[in-house]
């Protein structure tokens, strides 16, 4: 059984990291390529995010259903696959169940890609996305594109990355040896 590469989105796939509207956010640079990578590896890619905007109402999760179905078609292009998404759309102070570093989303992602979550990764731009690696029993990878711009604000990272190709590149390294 392979393992997933679960992604982050807001920090680690576009930018900027907080909007008020969908159109707002842009792919990184690079972001797809690496995807792409991963993808040819044999890796699945599930998103995995927290939108609390939702909750607030800048949003519906039916309009941010549209508008990652058209990044994931802009992905696409560049051989990228990305599955999911696995939301939650509740906010940062409300309790609930999928919100990391609870890891609902990721075993809801894990039974539907068939993938076992001892052997996936998490890449993410907070710590909460490391804990939630942690907590599930993967690998945790923080990525400087987002919330966390420096080395020295991780911890408990099994990998940091400047870029998404970073990781990726340390991944299928990893996976290699």
């Amino acid at each position: 059984m392979l393992g997933a590469v679960f992604l982050d989105l807001n920090g680690t796939l576009v930018l900027p990291v907080l909007v008020q509207d969908l159109a707002e956010l842009k792919p990184i640079p690079g972001a797809a390529r690496a995807v792409s990578q991963l993808n040819r590896a044999g890796y699945r890619t599930p998103v995995v995010t927290i939108q609390s905007r939702i909750a607030k109402g800048h949003f519906s999760l039916g309009e941010f259903m549209d508008w990652l179905q058209g990044l994931a078609a802009t992905f696409q292009e560049e051989g990228a696959r990305l599955e999911g998404p696995y939301v939650c759309p509740h906010r940062f102070a409300d309790p609930c169940p999928c919100k990391n570093p609870n890891t609902l989303l990721y075993e809801s992602a894990a039974r539907d890609c068939r993938v076992s979550l001892p052997l996936s990764y998490t890449i993410g731009d907070t710590q909460l996305d490391l804990d939630a690696a942690q907590r599930f029993g993967g690998l945790g990878c923080l990525v400087l594109t987002g919330e966390t711009r420096s080395h020295s604000a991780s911890s408990g990272s099994d990998f940091v990355g400047d870029t998404l190709g970073d990781i990726a590149d340390w991944i299928l390294a990893r996976s290699a040896g």
